[in-house]
Order: structure tokens, then sequence, then C-alpha cells
């Protein structure tokens, strides 16, 4: 973590959060446990926004982010098309866009619907719907979500209309269709043609206006285009304010978007990508280049103009110097360890050197079942495809662990290769243990997370007999202000300490416990954003693919057991995947018995509710699951 010092009384600094607001006050900033300490920050006189740079790291260190940050605040100031952008980009495109055939798990729900939050505040049913309305919001452009239809339509078949949009000022309509660029919606959408037909054509009969996108449309751009001219030429006006105050949904934090970029450079730099070549597909892809471009040219010049060069050009300028002949190697045997964080950059570097000497030899050892660099430019297809890199390899497989139990290995090892891009392999523990290692607890509410990890150490502390270990991991480090006064406690055996699961690579205590477990926070979608394939040739294909690697990172962390906690309602796909799969069992706080996948989606679980009619039984996700039972 960069150490930040705090300014002089006479300095003025911008918001790095508003961007538009100055200080000259110095305060201190405490985040989580363990950045109260070496970090210091100022903060926005209006907002009390935040702007130290570091704050970005949850990984531990700088990386650059601090003269990231400067670089693109020297832009924001400069560049009022990069502002435009880089606002524009948070706000609107901040989180992909489906795909029309993908079926996506909502983020929020209410009485009416079940779907993703916007900047406004309501509640709409897909992600596209989600960068309209807050592409609206953006531009000031007042609508209203589903409401009911001016003319009552509703008959035997259809109930009463609910356009997607209204806009009031200017009493017209605006439906968004789930339809790909050549017409069609996603195949699960039974009878949804016939629903467009019947919508336009009720429009049509009373003369009302209607305003039409497309998830085509507004992926590839074209329909915010159309949209904008139409909004206009009906009499709107479009004010553009990035600072109008949010009551919804948070936007992705400025922090966020720099770890986006800075990874997006690691891995341009490591690929030696020009990113003003790169054919992004889509207006989310195109904007996100566009901030890259003039970033990356600042970042070099500041570079250049101080002599100085970052840690891919170091690499890459060391293997030029090789290949050239410019410096021999004397090195006949090349050992490359943690060979599956291996950046492209670093693997030509090893392969400049084998090519000096046909006698030349390399010797590596990885495990590409805990690859989670990806952030400092690993690229996992240097060890899936070795071979391909290095030539005939000889591979002896190290199957045999001393740390976890068998029980907690298959549990792991079975999660992990779901991926087929995974090498496939066995592990065999020599450390004896119980059948039932892990475990997963859903809270009700997060205040309850403190309890049940209390009693569960109470538990640890009471069975043990002389000091034992426990690692609390997060995937991030403020997951662990919701437990921090049990974090704190004083166990008459216990030893507890917490990281975040990249800092515990390398890490094992007795027991494990893993945090907040929740659906949007692990596995983390901002880390896995399908925008970085565009800078790595060899992109990963499979969900969540690093994600699902830092987990079993967490799980095989222990030598006895792990917790996994989680919230109900809300658990992680990979909590639910362990519970469907027959590998773990859940139980909700207060309950003895597990807790059931729902029968019909296994995607949701099974959870009483209450009618006037008396309890009965459905599925979590009971909006878009219309399984049912009664109790008995």
């Amino acid at each position: 973590m960069a150490k930040v010092t705090s300014p002089r009384s006479n300095s003025r600094y911008r918001c790095w959060q508003c961007g538009r607001h100055d200080t000259s006050s110095p305060e201190p900033f405490l985040r989580g446990r363990d950045l109260a300490e070496r970090c210091g920050s100022r903060r926005c006189s209006e907002r009390g926004h935040p702007i130290c740079p570091c704050v970005a790291g949850d990984l531990g260190d700088d990386d650059g982010r601090g003269r990231l940050s400067r670089v693109v605040d020297q832009l924001r100031d400069s560049d009022l098309g990069f502002r435009r952008d880089w606002d524009l980009f948070r706000l609107v495109f901040g989180r992909p866009l489906e795909r029309p055939d993908q079926d996506e798990e909502p983020e929020a729900e209410s009485k009416e619907v079940a779907g993703f939050r916007t900047l406004q505040g309501e509640i709409v049913r897909s992600r596209g719907e989600v960068m309209i309305a807050n592409w609206l919001w953006y531009h000031g452009v007042n609508y209203e979500y589903e409401r009911p239809y001016e003319h009552d339509v509703a008959d035997a078949h259809h109930g009463q209309y609910r356009p997607d949009f209204f806009y009031p000022e200017l009493g017209v309509y605006h439906e968004h269709w789930a339809i790909d660029e050549h017409g069609n919606p996603p195949p699960a959408f039974e009878g949804y043609g016939e629903g467009m037909v019947w919508k336009q054509k009720l429009h049509r009969a009373y003369g009302t206006t209607l305003l039409e996108t497309t998830t085509a449309g507004i992926a590839d751009g074209s329909g915010f285009a159309g949209l904008e001219h139409q909004l206009i030429a009906l009499g709107a006006r479009l004010d553009e304010d990035p600072y109008r105050a949010a009551p919804g949904e948070p936007p992705i934090r400025d922090d966020q978007l720099l770890q986006l970029v800075r990874t997006f450079m690691v891995h341009l730099k490591s690929n030696r990508l020009d990113p003003s070549r790169l054919g992004g597909a889509g207006i989310r892809a195109r904007v996100f280049l566009r901030l890259v471009e003039p970033i990356l040219r600042t970042w070099d010049a500041e570079l250049r103009a101080k002599g100085l060069i970052d840690f891919e050009d170091m690499i890459n300028e060391a293997t030029d110097l090789i290949r050239s002949g410019t410096w021999t190697s004397p090195y006949r045997l090349i050992m490359v360890d943690e060979m599956q964080d291996t950046s492209v950059a670093r693997a030509n570097l090893v392969l400049s050197l084998l090519n000096q000497d046909r006698h030349s030899y390399l010797y590596a050892v990885g495990d590409d079942w805990q690859s989670i660099n990806r952030c400092a430019g690993s690229d996992l297809s240097v060890m899936s495809r070795f071979e391909d890199w290095f030539g005939p390899a000889d591979t002896c497989y190290l199957s045999h662990t001393f740390r976890s139990p068998q029980s907690l290995c298959d549990v792991a090892s079975a999660f992990v290769s779901v991926n087929p891009s995974q090498l496939p392999k066995t592990v065999v523990s020599h450390r004896s243990g119980s059948e039932s290692t892990v475990q997963v607890i859903a809270v009700m509410r997060p205040v309850e997370y403190e309890n049940a990890l209390g009693e569960y150490l109470q538990q640890l502390d009471d069975a043990a007999g002389g000091t034992t270990t426990v690692l609390v991991l997060g995937r991030y480090n403020r997951d662990a202000e919701d437990v921090s006064r049990v974090l704190e406690h004083r166990w008459k055996h216990l030893r507890i300490s917490f990281q975040t699961v990249h800092r515990s690579k390398g890490k094992e205590a007795d027991h494990v416990v893993v945090l907040n477990l929740c659906r949007q926070k692990f596995p983390s979608a901002i880390e896995d954003d399908p925008l970085l394939a565009l800078a790595m040739p060899a992109g990963e294909a499979y969900p969540f693919a690093e994600e699902r690697r830092l987990f079993y990172v967490a799980l095989t962390r222990a030598r006895q057991s792990v917790l996994l906690l989680t919230r109900s309602g809300l658990e992680s796909p990979f909590v639910l995947e362990l519970v469907r799969t027959g590998s773990v069992q859940m139980r909700r706080v207060g309950q003895d018995e597990p807790v059931r996948i729902c029968p019909k989606c296994q995607r949701g679980t099974v959870t009483p509710r209450k009618s006037k009619y008396g309890p009965f039984l459905s599925c979590s996700r009971y909006r878009l699951c219309d399984w049912k039972d009664s109790l008995k």
C-alpha cells in the first residue's frame, strides 16, 4: 500500500469521487482493519468523499493505481470529451450488458418485480433496461417505469398493459425489446414475439406514440443514438449531469474503474497490443477503449519525461535485449516458480533465454488451479498450453498434499474442475480428518454474521485442547467490518487473523471461515469483467473462471475444517452449486434442517413463507420461479 502524506494547509486538491470540488483540509481516513495506520486521506468539503487514490487497493499494494489516478484526474481536467466518456462509462456502462440469450440472476427484488436496481431507485427487469434508465437519469430525462397504459386493454388473454418506460412531459411510451440483431427473442421467452405484436398494435389503434429499442441496439450503441434523436425531436431537453444525486443503486466507484483500467493496461503491455487497433464489439467496449488510449499515452509520456519505465516495459525491454544479442545469458537452467501466474511478457522473456542456446533447459513449477493474479497480468494459457510455448516437456504431477484432509480436497477439487480448461489431476491427502469438513451457515440479516461467527468460534474454543489457528477470509478488506468485534475478541485457545483471499495464498490454518459469500459479492463481477478478454489473445470463456479458482484457494487454506457464511435468499452461486451437487449442506441460523435446493429451477432454495391461506413452501426466487408446495 502506498503511503500518502498529508497536504500543506494552503494546498488545494480535487475530490476524486465527485471530480469537481476542492478542499485543503487534511483528515484521517479509516477503511477496513489494516488500512487505518498506513493511509491518510483528504475529503471533499461538500460531500465528504474520500479522495485518497490508494484506497483503491484491496489487494494490499498500490500497483500503480496512485499514478493512474493522477493521470485520469489530469485528463478529466484538460479534456472534456474524456471527462464525458469517463462519467458515461461509470454511470451507464459500468456493468456488462447480458446477451439476449443469457439467463441472468437478478440482483434485487420488490413486491412487483425481480431484477436490477437503477440509479433512480426502481427495479427493472434486465441489464439493458438498467442501461437505458441510467442513460436517461444521466441526461436528466424524467421517466416512469412500467406505468399502466392510459387505456384499459386487459382481456381474457392479457393483463393491463404496462410499457417499459413512460415520459410524462412528452406523453410518450417506450418499449425495450429483448431481441437480437435478427429480431429474435431468447429461446426461453415463450410467446414473446406475439406479445410484441400485440403491444405495437395497441399503440397504432389508440394513436399513442411508441419509441422502441432492442437489446442488440443497446449493445452496439445505435439504440442510444436513435433514442437521443427521437427524444430531442419530441421536445425533450437533455441535460448531462454526472453529479446528480442518485437515490438508487450506486454506480461503480471510481476506484473500481481505476482497477479495471489498470488491469487492462497490464495485459495490453504484456501482449504488446495497441489499444487503437483493438476492435471491441459494442458501445461499452468502444467507450472503454476511448478511455484507455489517452490514459496509456499520458502514462507513457510521463514515465519517459522522468526517465522511468514501468514493470511491463522492463520485462519487454529485457526480452528485446536478449533477442537482439545485446546481452548473452550465461545460464543453461532456467527455473520458474508459480508458473500459473506468468504473464505473456514474462513467458516471452523465458523463451528468449531458452532460444539463445539449444542446450538450455526450463524447470517450471505451478498449479493452474491457483491462478488468481489476472490483475497483475497473469495469463493461464502460458501454463495450460505449456508445450505450445516452450516445446515438448516431461510433466511430473505433485498430487499429494499434507495440509487438508481428503474430504476437503475432494470438495475443492470437484468445484474447480468444473471448468474444462483447468488441467485434470487427482489430489491425494496424507492427513486424516472428518467426512464433513465444509459447512455453510446462512443468516437472515447482515448483522447476524457476527453472532453466527461468534457462536462457531466459541464451539472451536471449547473443543480445542491447545492453541488453534483460525483464518477468517474476505473477498475484500471491507468484509471484516461486519465481524470486527468477534475478530478483536480474546479467546482462550484460538489465534484468529483476517486476510483477503488473495493475500492468504500460501498461508494455512487449522480452521478457515469465508465471509459474505453472497450474490454479487463473491464471485465478483467487477473483477471478472469480459472487457479484459480484449487484451488477452486467449481469454477465458468459462464464467467466473478466476473467481472460481480464488474460491478454491480459500477452501484449501484449511487443515481441518471450513465454514462458509452467506445470507439467506442472497446465496452466492458458488454456495448453491456446492449444495446442489451434494458436496456440502447448508443450514439457516436457528434451524436444524438442511436447506434444500428448489427442485424446479435448481437455482434457488426452498423457503418457508406465509399467506392469508396459511404457511407454505416456495422457491427463494419466487418472482422468477413459480414452484410451491405445502408444508407437508
